[in-house]
């Protein structure tokens, strides 16, 4: 039995089944991959684009199911078209050799070839689609971050090679019960040849006992068989469970790095979401432009705005009285809002459209965004990495007289039922948290209205000194504050600008 020999048996078949194979494993890793943008769309309440990638990796899975079902199929009449050339070839040996024993034949013709289709013929098929498998699995985790591909490779080589451990356990089984089993055909052919003679004397019992003691061995030899598979199976699963285990931590710890996004969390080894930090398109942008934008709503209201041209590096103040527009233009910037007419575009400093995921640009909401850990974590936003600079962020925002206030200084923990930090020094920590971080678009929406003149000022001085370009929503700046901006972006109920 080889593969040489399947493959002889029908050829054109055969490469039919292994393409179906190719192609039914792409298309698989092709659903898996789309659950990442499906799950980034759900995480950016999307939910059109959510049902729109759930419904194209639904088809691929239709797709795959087809082209492997078909594929079993084939594959099965191919096993039983070679099984039956071997099938062939042995009665003609036990015919040239004039080998008479029924059990023998039985056996060899019966029993032996089920125990290859199982341990030989299926494994070729299943293994390759395993490899496959496994190879497009490493393609994708590569674009997510190396560790996950050193992990997936580690893991793939114990699954791989911790079968060939328990290979000759489980082959020493399947050989005894193979033997056991042509013992007991054999039992059963001896007493079954003199079974007129038995009844003729009543000699049941003896019988019953020669039958019963060669099926008894038989059956400790499967029992054993099936105990030995079982605890093979039992820690290969066990272990392919810990790597999985293993496997989510890492997602999770990568996740929680800033190092790949929320879709690659949930599938795990899919799509190439993840892009790494020297390389963000946000990092691209030379300049954002605003044309003919308007915004209808469902109520009637409508909003429209200026033409604009915001270039890197520039500090704009966005004002504008109240209903203008200021934090839906945000909004609309961020593509949490689809305009219903104009354009809002980034380019790069050749003027090519640049395309990215627009949660890379920096947001400070009015409703600042907490969590229930200590200052620091939150100022960092979980990264040890950048514990060093917190302190002298903190002092950039004017937050480390309040600091010297709590006994347990940066690993005060923010209680957010109890509301254990005043919105100035809850806006200090947000605003610390986008320099520390060194966003290069920051866009922030009163992100200082909490906190007084003389801290605002500190603050500003700071923040607008950044290489980051800044647009920022403010009331009421005064003059002075006003001119540390570069210039200012008025909005009206028109949409125009100053």
């Amino acid at each position: 039995m080889s593969i040489k020999g399947i493959f002889k048996v029908n050829k054109a078949k055969f490469i039919l089944i292994f393409l179906m194979v190719i192609i039914g494993t792409t298309v698989d890793a092709a659903s898996q991959y789309l659950m990442t943008p499906a799950f980034n769309q759900l995480k950016k309440m999307n939910l059109f684009g959510f049902i729109i990638f759930i419904c194209l990796a639904i088809g691929c899975d239709l797709v795959r199911l087809a082209l492997i079902t078909s594929s079993d199929y084939l594959y099965g009449k191919q096993s039983q078209s070679y099984l039956h050339q071997i099938r062939v070839k042995i009665s003609r040996y036990f015919f040239k050799n004039e080998i008479a024993q029924t059990a023998k034949v039985q056996n060899e013709l019966v029993a032996n070839l089920d125990q290859l289709t199982q341990n030989y013929l299926k494994p070729i098929k299943n293994g390759f689609m395993y490899l496959l498998s496994v190879l497009f699995s490493i393609g994708i985790l590569f674009s997510f971050n190396w560790l996950l591909v050193v992990m997936t490779v580690i893991l793939t080589a114990i699954s791989l090679f911790l079968p060939k451990t328990f290979e000759k356990m489980t082959s020493s089984a399947t050989i005894k019960v193979t033997k056991k089993n042509e013992k007991f055909l054999n039992t059963l052919a001896k007493w079954m040849s003199s079974l007129d003679e038995l009844r003729r004397y009543a000699s049941f019992n003896i019988f019953s006992e020669s039958v019963n003691q060669s099926a008894d061995e038989y059956k400790k030899a499967a029992v054993h068989q099936g105990a030995t598979i079982a605890i093979a199976d039992m820690i290969t699963f066990v272990v392919n469970i810990v790597g999985q285990m293993v496997l989510m931590v890492l997602c999770a710890y990568l996740y929680l790095q800033g190092q790949i996004v929320f879709g690659a969390v949930i599938t795990n080894l899919q799509a190439p979401v993840k892009i790494a930090p020297d390389q963000h398109q946000v990092k691209k942008i030379n300049r954002l432009e605003v044309k003919d934008l308007a915004l209808q709503f469902k109520n009637g209201d409508y909003l429209s705005y200026p033409d604009f041209t915001v270039k890197q590096g520039e500090k704009i103040l966005l004002t504008g009285d109240s209903g203008t527009g200021k934090s839906t233009l945000f909004k609309l910037i961020l593509g949490k809002l689809t305009p219903s007419q104009g354009e809002i575009n980034f380019f790069d400093h050749n003027g090519q459209k640049l395309n990215f995921d627009l949660d890379e640009l920096g947001y400070i909401a009015q409703d600042n965004t907490l969590f229930p850990d200590t200052i620091a974590n939150n100022v960092t936003m979980f990264n040890s990495a950048l514990n060093n600079q917190i302190s002298g962020i903190l002092d950039q925002v004017g937050f480390t007289k309040d600091l010297n206030k709590m006994s347990a200084g940066l690993n005060s923990q923010i209680d957010l039922d109890k509301g254990n930090l005043s919105g100035g020094q809850r806006q200090k920590l947000v605003l610390a948290r986008a320099l520390i971080h060194q966003s290069p678009w920051l866009l922030i929406d009163e992100g200082t209205s909490a906190i007084d003149s003389a801290g605002t000022k500190q603050v500003l001085q700071n923040l607008l000194n950044t290489p980051s370009t800044v647009i920022m929503i403010a009331h009421n700046y005064s003059t002075e504050l006003v001119s540390m901006f570069d210039r200012q972006i008025k909005l009206t109920n028109r949409g125009d600008a100053d």
